[in-house]
This record gives C-alpha cells, structure tokens and sequence, in this order.
C-alpha cells in the first residue's frame, strides 16, 4: 500500500514538471528604473486600477541590444489603495502590472508600494496613558495615519529576466 502512494506521489509531481512553459532556473537579470511622470496622493483620491505613465530612467541593454531607450514611457497601474486610517494606521499605495513596451510581462518581476507617516507608535502608548481618564483614551481615535504619496523623484526598480520565455 505504501509503495503505491509513493509511485502515485511521484507520479503527479513529475508530470506536471514536465509540460512547464517557463524554464525559472535563470537568474540572471537586468533592473530596469523607472519614475512617475506626476504625483499621485491618497488625499486627491487615486482610483484603483487608473494606468498612470512611467518614465525610463536609462537606456537597458541585454546581448548589446537596446531594448529600452531612456526617457521612453512605460505604464503602470495603480493596484491597491489603502487609504489613512483611525488610530495612526498609514496610508498605503501599491503598484501592480508595469508595462515597457517590447517586454513580455511575464519576464518582469517588481514589488512596489509606498507607505505614508505611521504614527500608531506614539498613539497607542497615549491611548493607553489616558485611558484611566474615561473618555479621553478613546479621542485617541481620531488620530489618522499620514497619507501616501507617490513622487515624480521616486524610483521604482523593475527586474528584467530576459532566458523567462
């Protein structure tokens, strides 16, 4: 019985494997910077999933060829919003689906958020000093997180891996 769950194990582990499109056993890769061409604030109101226009910082060779040109526009898209909230909790934008024109998506790997002013480390500790004055722990509450704001000086690192085919 135990030999047959093995040879079952194994079975659907290496078939599987088998037909797998991407080979992920590259690590080689190209970063690749980009920049916001304006300013987006949580406080204006961002919606979630606007396309918003980046800017190439320098031109990205692979093989001695060009395959971005400084200053060209690439596209990202405003993924998640999560806006300040009670109790000092920071605002939070993260970005999702970064398009350059002439790269597959799927060779692109990037993790981008920016985060506003955390203030729940001086907020709690208040809560909690005036909470034997009742109500007063409780004004504490009304204490929002900074908002967040992505700038036209913020660089954002996108990693190229140009063997993913």
């Amino acid at each position: 019985m135990n030999k047959l769950v093995i040879l079952l194990l194994c079975i659907l582990v290496i078939l599987p494997a088998q037909g797998l499109e991407y080979d992920f056993s590259s690590v080689q890769s190209i970063t690749i910077e980009l920049s916001p061409q304006k300013e987006y604030y949580t406080k204006d109101g961002i919606i979630e999933g606007e396309k918003f226009p980046l800017i190439i910082l320098g031109d990205v060779y692979h093989n001695e060829k060009c395959i971005a040109k400084k200053g060209d526009t690439a596209y990202g898209r405003i993924g998640t919003v999560i806006t300040a909230g009670m109790n000092g909790f920071p605002a939070e934008i993260l970005i999702d689906d970064i398009e350059i024109a002439g790269i597959d998506s799927s060779q692109l790997m990037y993790n981008y958020s920016k985060i506003g002013q955390n203030r729940c480390l001086w907020v709690y500790p208040l809560k909690w000093a005036l909470t034997p004055l009742p109500p007063t722990g409780s004004l504490t509450n009304f204490i929002f997180g900074g908002h967040a704001k992505l700038k036209t000086s913020d660089i954002i690192k996108v990693n190229y891996y140009p063997n993913w085919k």
